[in-house]
């Protein structure tokens, strides 16, 4: 059976016509009322392998975005914690770079973003983006993940908060298919989007950062544009290095330039939920979760 939407997915959980949900099956509006039913469980850990985050994608190849002063304005406009609180649910948590606090070669000693309108539009002064008498400083689209309420909701508040500061926001749709065809052809001002970053920097975070993996027409690549020699040097060195505190180190310099350069809006660390029956065992056995064999799952009676 194919279930197209979410309320229809919710209510099949709720009477035992199915047996599990995960990822963003459920809106995340819902969670809190189904944890609450004694029929169900819900877990956020088996995440770790894949150490998803979501950001906000600015072209960096087009103006106004190709001016780090506007990427940190947008980053200073955004409410973060409100992000993670009110539109996720506190099923998440707020990043301060390309790699997840999960992982070993972390570090928050990084450039940071605080909620802060006004030096958002100091920065957009200094840039002569004055604001004319509308209060427009500047004007973007903004083409929202096609994924459902939640990354709607998203969208909706990112063009309220860049609104604030005087960056009109047109909030763009299109359907999966046109989603990814225009992010991976370029064809964007900003985007919503997410990715798991996988178990080493290697895998999972280089691919959207370094210079010689724009490839256009290829989705889950460096869409954006960015591109720093020293960050292509250090991911390069990182890939090849056997020494582990050698491998951390060229990490954590890696993550204070582009956290610098505002490379991409990070909003927020995913934690989704898997959502089952209680009487659904061993689901979540590792950093795998709903993703592994379920070899060893069985209905308990």
């Amino acid at each position: 059976r194919f279930v197209p939407d979410s309320a229809s997915r919710a209510l099949a959980l709720e009477t035992g016509q199915a047996h599990l949900a995960t990822q963003n099956d459920i809106e995340l509006v819902d969670v809190a009322r189904l944890e609450a039913m004694p029929h169900l469980e819900v877990t956020t850990r088996g995440w770790e392998w894949g150490a998803p985050i979501s950001w906000l994608e600015m072209n960096i190849r087009r103006a106004p975005f190709d001016d780090v002063r506007f990427r940190k304005a947008v980053m200073f406009a955004l409410d973060r914690e409100f992000i993670r609180d009110s539109i996720f649910f506190g099923l998440a948590s707020t990043p301060t770079g390309p790699i997840h606090s999960s992982s070993p070669f972390y570090t928050a000693d990084v450039p940071t973003y605080e909620h802060d309108p006004e030096k958002a539009k100091a920065l957009l002064d200094e840039m002569g983006l004055a604001p004319n008498a509308g209060g427009v400083r500047a004007e973007i689209g903004l083409l929202g993940l096609p994924y459902g309420e939640l990354w709607d909701r998203l969208s909706q508040y990112i063009r309220q908060a860049l609104g604030e500061v005087g960056i009109a926001v047109t909030i763009e749709t299109a359907d999966v298919a046109g989603w990814g065809s225009r992010i991976s052809n370029w064809e964007t001002d900003m985007s919503t989007t997410f990715l798991t970053t996988l178990s080493d920097p290697a895998l999972g975070v280089a691919r959207s950062y370094i210079t010689d993996n724009q490839r256009k027409g290829v989705l889950f690549t460096n869409t954006s544009g960015y591109s720093n020699p020293e960050v292509d040097r250090l991911f390069a060195m990182a890939a090849s290095e056997a020494n582990e505190e050698t491998r951390r180190d060229l990490y954590h310099q890696v993550q204070r330039i582009v956290a610098d350069e505002v490379a991409l809006a990070w909003l927020v660390e995913l934690q989704w939920p898997t959502i089952h029956s209680t009487k659904l065992k061993n689901v979540v056995r590792n950093g795998l979760g709903p993703n592994d064999n379920f070899a060893e799952a069985y209905f308990e009676e």
